[in-house]
């Protein structure tokens, strides 16, 4: 069985014949359209649009479906899942999803590992399960940090705000997002730089400072590092109406 290192989510049509399988992971389908027969040992299910039929990783299962179908596949990583506090979703039964939940539910199969839980533990919680409330506070806590990059965030005081360890913060951090705490904040910093010097009257001073950069010394440092080329060097680049639409690298 292949094991997964990350999320994945893609819309799925399944044949008319009867198919058995066992994954490394924890999977979950949503119905979209028509209806797909699951079998687990958990019992029968009809994956009808809207409903959430989850499958534990290890677990045989077979389906079928007699017409035209589409589901939501998720294939989540166990180790992903007992880091947010997701594994619980896989042992419970099928049920039905809340409207808001199965309309945002088209969203998911970009595999986006921060949409997937931030979708799947208001969907645990839909079905009655509970969801940790330091991951429901980092997942509020991004937002806020987006919001305020200019502020002079530490990862212990994010971790404070999540009423979590440093440690523990960092872990689900990185299962969330990808990256550990400063490697994100530190690419979203520069992505927002890049934004803002495409306006020729802000100066790089004031790019810095509205970045959360200490001075334009330590955001040149930085971009440099990172981009392999000066800020400055950057917006010259991008300075004409041809490259203007030219993603920040």
């Amino acid at each position: 069985m292949t094991e997964l290192d990350r999320p994945l989510g893609e819309a799925r049509s399944y044949p008319a014949q009867v198919l058995t399988d066992r994954h490394a992971y924890h999977q979950v389908l949503v119905g979209l359209e028509g209806t797909v027969e699951l079998e687990t040992g958990r019992g029968g299910v009809h994956v009808a649009p809207g409903v959430l039929a989850p499958i534990a990783e290890g677990e045989v299962h077979h389906y079928l479906a007699a017409g035209d179908n589409r589901c939501l596949v998720l294939d989540l990583p166990v180790a992903w899942c007992e880091t947010l506090g997701l594994d619980a979703l896989a042992e419970c039964r099928a049920y039905r999803l809340p409207p808001t939940l199965r309309e945002r539910a088209h969203d998911l199969a970009t595999g986006e590992a921060p949409l997937l839980a931030q979708w799947l533990m208001a969907a645990m919680a839909s079905g009655g399960r509970q969801v940790a409330m330091p991951r429901l506070r980092l997942m509020r806590l991004l937002p806020e940090v987006l919001a305020t990059l200019e502020r002079p965030w530490r990862v212990g005081e994010m971790a404070a705000r999540c009423h979590l360890a440093e440690a523990a913060f960092a872990r689900q951090f990185h299962a969330l997002v990808g990256q550990p705490p400063h490697a994100w904040l530190t690419e979203q910093r520069l992505s927002l730089a890049c934004r803002l010097m495409r306006e020729p009257q802000a100066s790089l001073t004031e790019v810095a400072v509205a970045c959360g950069f200490a001075d334009a010394a330590h955001f040149s440092r930085t971009f440099r590092a990172r981009r392999g080329l000066s800020p400055r060097q950057w917006r010259q680049d991008h300075a004409s109406p041809t490259k203007a639409s030219n993603p920040c690298r």
